[in-house]
């Protein structure tokens, strides 16, 4: 063969090759962007998650207190209510919480 048609399709190949090779980069970035933002947004979920728990958590611990001090003096104030009022706040902000989360996807 003669140098003009193998420098022809050594060129022609290298094209046909690298628009293939090109959209694949370019394909692996996508999904790797799409990826890292799927994680950010799980994390983000997991974060409020956490959050709730411990607000959960952190409830039933001065429930307990309110509950043992009302034991030690043998009286009921009007704290067993207040926390009663706090629990059902609570409550109320995970069955929204729960609710807005199933109709966001």
């Amino acid at each position: 063969m003669s140098d003009p048609v193998t420098i022809a399709l050594i060129g022609g190949g290298i094209a046909l090759l690298n628009g293939p090779i090109l959209l694949a980069i370019f394909n692996n970035h996508i999904k790797k962007t799409d990826e890292t933002k799927k994680i950010r947004e799980d994390i983000t979920q997991l974060s409020k998650l956490v959050d709730r728990i411990g607000d959960g958590l952190n409830i039933g611990l001065r429930n307990d207190k309110v509950i043992f001090e009302a034991l030690r003096k043998n009286s009921i104030n009007g704290e067993s209510e207040r926390q009663e009022q706090i629990m059902d706040e609570y409550f109320t902000n995970c069955v929204v919480s729960g609710f807005s989360q199933k109709h966001e996807h």
